[in-house]
């Protein structure tokens, strides 16, 4: 009896040869944010499962004035502060342009410090467009400069 391959949602960057997580980050963390930065990546995602499910793709990061003069879209669009969600169906396989950028309006206090984030990238079946409410801090980031 044949056996059936795992169903998975897989990731890659160039849609073609997929895994089932981004090995590099989406950004460099080594970044100098300044107020209007704008910055852009992209990669593809595919639902190989059997229920439709949705992306979502978070800021965290341990300065909470930085992390508020950031937002991240997709294909700047569907932006909600620091989260943004884009549904994915069964078998679907998407492009993803995740822009990250920095409010014109951001503070003094954003300028001259630095800050650990994350671009997080989650995944369930929900059928929201909701951004989900953060539960736990993140402890484990990435250095960035801003």
């Amino acid at each position: 009896m044949p056996t059936q391959a795992a169903q998975t949602i897989k990731y890659s960057y160039d849609g073609e040869q997929w895994m089932t997580d981004l090995r590099a980050p989406l950004f460099d963390n080594e970044i100098r944010w300044v107020p209007g930065d704008t910055r852009q990546s992209q990669f593809y995602i595919f639902n190989d499962t059997d229920r439709d499910g949705r992306l979502t793709v978070s800021i965290a990061s341990d300065n909470a004035d930085f992390s508020r003069s950031l937002s991240v879209s997709f294909d700047r669009e569907n932006s909600a502060e620091s989260c943004s969600v884009t549904a994915v169906a069964v078998g679907e396989k998407k492009r993803i342009d995740t822009v990250v950028s920095m409010s014109d309006a951001a503070g003094n206090d954003t300028r001259t410090s630095s800050a650990a984030i994350d671009v997080v990238m989650d995944w369930d079946y929900r059928n929201s467009a909701a951004c989900p409410k953060p539960t736990v801090a993140r402890t484990n980031m990435e250095g960035a400069q801003p």
